[in-house]
């Protein structure tokens, strides 16, 4: 209607005649248009242009959006097609949404420092299975124990710490799963991104998973019962604690004192013995200790908690006044490493020969008094005896040894043989490995992850220059 009133005002005016909005809606009503006689020739137009607008009428498929005659429809296009208003609502809806997201600000993260502080502050979260990747100027992202580190401030830590600024942490894991991550907003420690599972359930997650990948592993074991005696009591790779069966979770070893085999020789060869052995058989590659690993166990130790942690690690640091006296002398403070053995054709591993027997046995006993000296949050978890006199023909159930090769059940039974042939390393029998100097001791953590330089993760470690 009001289309047509201003259809009819727009053609009075083109007329030339003053038309007011009183005049158009008498102009409209019914008796006006009955009664009144046409006395001019706009009035007269006026009269058949009314008359058409009230013949026409709203094209009923325009408004459903389904005419299909367009502009020639002998009807009335006007309002706004149902589906149209549809789309365009949707539209505004859309556009708005699109609107509060962008808007919309992401919950804040808690930072690198806040989960430093809580691992250094809350004893339910034993720090020394933590992990920090982060990132190295040259080799990109690497990962270490969080207790290696240093928090104090970098300008007073001395130059042979480890201290890194916190902006190059990219993530926290705790064994083997990232608990923090800074690319990932992952953050488990304190549930700041939104996660649902919180560090403790987490932290009991993760070892239940580890013990029954464990237990599989020892449910489907298929060596015989002399496994753990067909060599020294010692666990020859303690890496994995699968290797040790057969022993009460409570007494299981948690840690390890050893010395890490550091000369580019001996590691050279090794390599080479070890190349030898994966080219008559190449599944025997997973049987083979990493270079990055190569060491030599004193002591298999178990550490109960947090204060058992820091007893140890002061233990370690007690240890050195002494061990440095003993080691004073250089040319006596060292070992060869030479002639390849094995512990029933299962182990293939190097002697360990004393340059001055006197000198490495009072460093091997030193650590085991030590160890027998300490509370029961600190256990020495050995089978064997060690010397009891240095100079003696007394025959010691430990044997020092360099492992290179040990036959892990998955391999055997994949291989159908727990046995490495002496054939396969027979040439390299009577090889002279190359000289190790006494001039470090490590208390390595037992656990599947490495540091850095690819050796295990440590709480503590010695350096003797």
């Amino acid at each position: 209607m009001e289309a047509a009133k201003s259809f009819i005002g727009n053609r009075v005016n083109a007329k030339g005649t003053e038309t007011t909005g009183e005049t158009v809606e008498k102009a409209m009503e019914p008796e006006y248009c009955e009664a009144a006689e046409p006395t001019t020739e706009s009035e007269e137009d006026t009269k058949n242009t009314m008359d058409t607008l009230e013949a026409l009428e709203v094209c009923k498929f325009y408004l459903e959006n389904k005419c299909r005659f367009g502009d020639e429809c002998k009807n009335m296009h006007e309002g706004v097609p149902v589906e149209k208003m549809v789309k365009q609502n949707k539209s505004k809806k859309k556009a708005d949404e699109n609107k509060t997201d962008k808007t919309k600000k992401k919950p804040p993260m808690k930072m690198a420092e806040d989960v430093i502080k809580r691992l250094q502050w809350d004893p339910m979260l034993p720090k020394e299975y933590f992990i920090i990747g982060y990132l190295d100027r040259f080799l990109g992202v690497v990962e270490e124990n969080f207790t290696t580190f240093s928090w104090e401030d970098l300008a007073s830590v001395d130059y042979d710490v480890l201290a890194i600024p916190q902006h190059r942490i990219q993530y926290f894991k705790y064994k083997t799963e990232k608990v923090w991550d800074k690319t990932e907003r992952l953050d488990i420690m304190f549930g700041s991104t939104g996660s649902k599972v919180g560090i403790m359930e987490f932290m009991e997650e993760v070892d239940k998973k580890i013990k029954e990948e464990r237990d599989n592993r020892l449910d489907d074991d298929d060596f015989d019962s002399d496994d753990e005696e067909s060599g020294p009591s010692i666990s020859v790779q303690v890496n994995t604690e699968s290797d040790i069966h057969r022993i009460s979770e409570e007494e299981r070893s948690t840690h390890f004192i050893a010395i890490k085999i550091s000369d580019p020789e001996i590691i050279e060869n090794v390599t080479k013995v070890q190349k030898q052995i994966i080219g008559k058989e190449e599944i025997l590659q997973d049987c083979c200790m990493k270079k990055g690993l190569l060491h030599i166990t004193l002591a298999m130790v178990r550490i109960e908690g947090e204060e058992g942690v820091e007893e140890a690690k002061k233990l370690m640091r007690d240890l050195k006044p002494e061990l440095s006296n003993i080691l004073a002398d250089k040319s006596k403070a060292t070992i060869k490493i030479e002639n390849l053995k094995s512990f029933g054709q299962r182990v293939v591993y190097a002697d360990v020969t004393p340059a001055h027997d006197e000198t490495f046995w009072k460093f091997a006993n030193l650590v085991r008094t030590s160890l027998d000296n300490a509370s029961d949050l600190v256990k020495s978890s050995n089978s064997f005896d060690y010397h009891s006199d240095y100079h003696s023909d007394y025959h010691s159930d430990y044997v020092p040894h360099l492992t290179l090769a040990k036959v892990s059940r998955p391999v055997a039974r994949e291989r159908r043989s727990k046995y490495i042939p002496t054939s396969y390393y027979q040439e390299f029998e009577g090889l002279r490995f190359g000289e190790q100097g006494l001039d470090n001791l490590q208390l390595c953590v037992i656990d599947s992850s490495t540091r850095y330089d690819g050796f295990y993760n440590t709480l503590a470690g010695l350096q003797f220059s």
